[in-house]
């Protein structure tokens, strides 16, 4: 058990690390990336999307494959991504802050978790879990470009809104093709997706 957890703090301090490299990385992106993908540096699909590549690359490692391992894993990656870019923002001149009262505090305490099962749930033996795993990162995508797209186009343009939507669906149509091959866990991750991006659409517009 010791052993156990001593690897796990070693996981996470990694990815605390990755997290903070990589939300740095997007303040940078927030100024230099062309202006139609700019809000990939910026936004809940972006944190989300990398989140979920850094769990799904620590998992291929057999001591990082364990649900609670990779659970707080997508906490602390998604939380010190945040970090990260409010640290190199402030340090570039551009003063941010983030901490507990704050909405993307909330948003990262809740969904980190969910995104780091999301991103175990990619290897999983359990074709239902791959369907729920795969759903919860399109809905996010898909969501967000749909909210992106009806609340801010006037002002970042369409581009990545679309870009993010067309990640989502095709990330669900690969899955759902490849590598689920019942109708049951076919139905179950595209009936969560829509679900799930209604509901962030919905619940993104109600607060911002």
């Amino acid at each position: 058990m010791g052993r156990s957890v001593g690897s796990a703090l070693g996981w996470w301090l990694l990815g605390a690390v990755v997290g903070l490299l990589l939300g740095g990385a997007t303040s940078f992106g927030q100024q230099y990336l062309p202006d139609g993908l700019r809000p990939f540096a910026n936004s809940n699909s972006g944190w989300t999307l990398l989140a979920f590549v850094v769990t799904v690359v620590f998992t291929r490692w057999r001591s990082a494959r364990r649900w609670w391992v990779a659970a707080v894993l997508g906490l602390v990656v998604f939380h010190a991504l945040l970090q990260g870019y409010v640290i190199v923002s402030t340090l570039r001149g551009f003063p941010d802050s983030y901490g507990p009262g704050d909405l993307y505090f909330t948003v990262a305490t809740l969904a980190g978790p969910v995104i780091g099962l999301a991103g175990f749930a990619w290897r999983s033996a359990s074709r239902p879990l791959r369907a729920v795993g795969v759903a919860v990162v399109a809905a996010v995508m898909i969501g967000d470009g749909v909210w992106g797209l009806l609340r801010v186009v006037e002002s970042t343009g369409w581009l990545y809104w679309v870009l993010s939507i067309v990640i989502g669906v095709a990330m669900l149509a690969w899955v759902v093709l490849r590598r689920l091959d019942r109708l049951g866990d076919r139905i179950l991750a595209v009936v969560l997706t829509a679900a799930g991006a209604a509901a962030f659409t919905l619940l993104f517009t109600t607060v911002l």
